[in-house]
């Protein structure tokens, strides 16, 4: 086997975030959006990350990202999942593992990416798909299920019957491939569908048909899978993401005085018995020594507070 080679899809258009750059470009808790799934990927050790890009967002993003040494590959319209991520053939061999995954989805984290990877291989199968019940499933492409952990098919929401739309459990657009499967079944999908795209979704259902060993990784935290389309979910997903820092922080021995009046950034780091009070907010690389005290009404961006001090 090749190794493990990353697929990241990010060359959408950010049409609905309403704004003049890409929505995978927007500061998030102190990085861009498209830094958390990049970030996630390369902890996996893989041979190659691989950035799909394109569109007016292009340059910018390979200027912003090229600090991560990926492969840009560029899809020059808009044609699809699958049509994207066959733009990436060419870079991966036959017998590699191929991970799959969408660049507007800051909220995955590394282990699950690892235990995805780890069941895919177990399983032998040649597709995987991470999956989670979702309370709100609109909009989200529903799980068809075959037996037990094995998948029938994918069914777009546009081309979902009213059972299919009832369906809870959805596709996260997170994938394990086998690649030589994968590009094989690639050239035979079409857009036959109400966007006229080629559909990385489809490619499940001639797997199932000609290999029957696609399966899906299920798991419990359907936050965790949640797509950035709109800056309502940007809010979410920075209110999510404060909650999961503030827990880690708490874990590891500093006290709020009331957490949810602190903003804090991911590179931020915070020594043990550490004391934050309200309305504090800790940017960039700040760092805050054990012991120390941080009163309330404080702004600190790329400042080290020694062990032990009082900033009052």
């Amino acid at each position: 086997m090749a190794g493990l080679y990353v697929v990241i899809l990010a060359a959408g258009r950010s049409k609905r975030i309403n704004s003049k750059k890409s929505k995978l470009l927007l500061p998030l808790c102190g990085k861009e959006l498209l830094a958390y799934p990049t970030e996630a990927a390369l902890s996996l050790k893989p041979e190659k990350v691989i950035l799909v890009v394109g569109g007016p967002h292009k340059d910018c993003i390979m200027k912003n990202f090229s600090r991560y040494n990926p492969v840009f590959v560029e899809q020059p319209e808009p044609l699809g999942t699958g049509d994207a991520v066959r733009k990436a053939e060419g870079h991966i061999p036959n017998d590699a593992d191929v991970l799959v995954m969408p660049g507007d989805a800051p909220l995955i984290k590394a282990a699950t990416l690892k235990s995805l990877v780890e069941f895919h291989r177990e399983k032998k199968a040649v597709a995987t798909v991470l999956t989670v019940d979702h309370p709100n499933p609109t909009g989200y492409g529903r799980i068809v299920r075959s037996k037990g952990d094995r998948i029938l098919m994918i069914v777009e929401e546009k081309d979902a019957f009213p059972e299919e739309r009832a369906i809870k459990e959805i596709n996260s657009g997170i994938y394990v491939f086998e690649a030589g499967k994968l590009f094989e079944a690639l050239r035979d999908i079409r857009p036959d569908n109400r966007q006229k795209e080629y559909y990385l979704t489809d490619v499940i259902e001639i797997l199932q048909r000609r290999e029957k060993r696609v399966y899906a990784f299920k798991i419990d935290n359907y936050r965790e899978i949640t797509g950035v389309n709109t800056r309502e979910q940007f809010s979410e997903a920075v209110i999510y993401m404060q909650e999961e820092i503030k827990k880690y922080w708490l874990s590891q021995g500093v006290t709020f005085i009331d957490p949810r009046l602190v903003y804090i950034e991911s590179d931020v780091e915070i020594g043990k018995d550490a004391v934050i009070y309200p309305f504090v907010s800790l940017l960039g690389k700040t760092k805050v020594g054990q012991d120390a005290v941080i009163g309330p009404n404080r702004i600190l961006k790329d400042m080290e507070v020694p062990d032990g001090e009082e900033l009052f």
